[in-house]
């Protein structure tokens, strides 16, 4: 069996990169920077206010207090979006706004919680340092600066800051083409009638859709074939229409287990099958099209099949996409008891779920850890990693975990 990082590093190894579209930004949440994006001006583009209140010069203000507060001439009044030439000389002060440009000579802005007005005249009962609530130019960004680096996945915040910066198209990686079909006589789809004892419902194809689109690709749900030879050949030679190929069921060492065979008949230059991870063994990797299309022969139970997509799948998605990071985050935490295990030849991936105490990060694993409970997922957020050789992890030890 190979060594999980082993398999991992084989499967990027064949990973090509997409070519590249231009999208309205809108469309490109969740897609890959394809491109850098530069500020074409300082922002803020000029002095403003960051408070409502007064823009006033320090020299007037820097000896106010509660009890002997500072009189000025209100002069005028400067609201965001504005125009106005007026000049703040001593003894005077501009009413201003969150936003508003500061006014020639003024050079600290006092919000208005901390001044009166009467008669045309505001009184400042408190001194602030020189400069203070005033946003200048080019404090964000500079001109030139790159404000988004190619290969950032594109979330809702991103989107704004495109629109912030008149980008209204943007250069972003295609979506990988990927099939998802799900093999088994027993396996019925949702919507399906459950005619005998022995049926399943899917849970695969849904799993696999839901996780293909969530890192950005187009999934292609092919259905669900019978364990024949000739069906699973008829829809395994549509292999070329897709960038990524997955297939769940079909690749152990059963009698009917057809996709194992049936994928090197079809052309696929199969680099590995069977990975030493608990669970998700016999994950079978290959690729086609002179290499540049990834085939993935997934086992069926569910949980085999949602770590698989996790440790293997989705790393490769993401990196075809041209992102930067698209390995699978780590992290330390405290273990919250004892977990205890008979067979350590494998690395073992369990369910868990991990919070802070204070300072520390603590975890504590799923209860559930056969590789057909899916419901071991509800609640969960991470997987606990134990290494290959260790049996035994004592309450309050430091592991490792792995972040959905």
């Amino acid at each position: 069996m190979m060594p999980y990082e082993e398999a991992l590093d084989i499967v990027l190894s064949f990973c090509r990169s997409l070519p590249s579209e231009k999208v309205f930004i809108v469309d490109a949440l969740n897609r890959v920077l394809a491109e850098d994006v530069v500020s074409q001006e300082d922002r803020p583009s000029f002095d403003n206010s960051a408070m409502d209140g007064y823009a006033v010069r320090w020299e007037d203000i820097k000896e106010a207090t509660e009890k002997s507060p500072i009189s000025l001439k209100v002069i005028g009044e400067m609201p965001a979006g504005g125009e106005g030439s007026f000049k703040v000389e001593r003894g005077t002060a501009v009413k201003i706004f969150t936003g508003a440009p500061i006014p020639e000579g003024a050079d600290t802005v006092i919000p208005v919680e901390y001044t009166e007005t009467k008669n045309g005249m505001v009184f400042i009962k408190t001194s602030l340092k020189e400069g203070a609530n005033i946003r200048r130019r080019g404090e964000e960004l500079k001109a030139g600066d790159v404000v988004l680096e190619k290969g950032t996945i594109i979330r809702h915040y991103e989107v704004g800051i495109l629109a912030s910066l008149n980008k209204i198209n943007v250069e972003v990686s295609r979506k990988p083409r990927v099939a998802i079909l799900s093999t088994g006589d027993e396996i019925k789809d949702i919507g399906e009638p459950i005619t005998k004892p022995s049926q399943i419902r899917t849970s695969n194809n849904y799993t696999l859709l839901a996780g293909v689109l969530s890192a950005g690709g187009i999934a292609y749900h092919l259905g669900i074939v019978e364990d024949d030879p000739e069906k699973l050949k008829n829809v395994l030679s549509q292999i070329g229409e897709y960038d990524v190929f997955i297939t769940t069921g079909g690749v152990s060492m059963g009698e009917k287990d057809y996709v194992k065979t049936l994928v090197s008949e079809l052309g696929v230059d199969v680099k590995f099958h069977k990975v030493r991870i608990k669970p998700a063994k016999p994950i079978l990797f290959g690729t086609y099209n002179g290499g540049k299309g990834l085939f993935f022969g997934i086992p069926g139970n569910p949980v085999s099949c949602a770590i698989a997509f996790d440790l293997l799948v989705k790393p490769a998605l993401l990196k075809m996409q041209g992102a930067k990071e698209y390995l699978p985050k780590t992290f330390k935490a405290k273990i919250k008891r004892d977990f205890y295990r008979r067979d350590a030849e494998r690395r073992e991936f369990v369910r868990a779920v991990y919070w802070w105490e204070g300072d520390s990060l603590v975890c504590d694993f799923s209860q559930k850890l056969q590789s057909h409970m899916l419901t071991s997922y509800v609640g969960a957020n991470c997987y606990l990693v134990v290494k290959e050789g260790v049996k035994e992890i004592k309450e309050g030890e430091e592991v490792e975990l792995i972040l959905f």
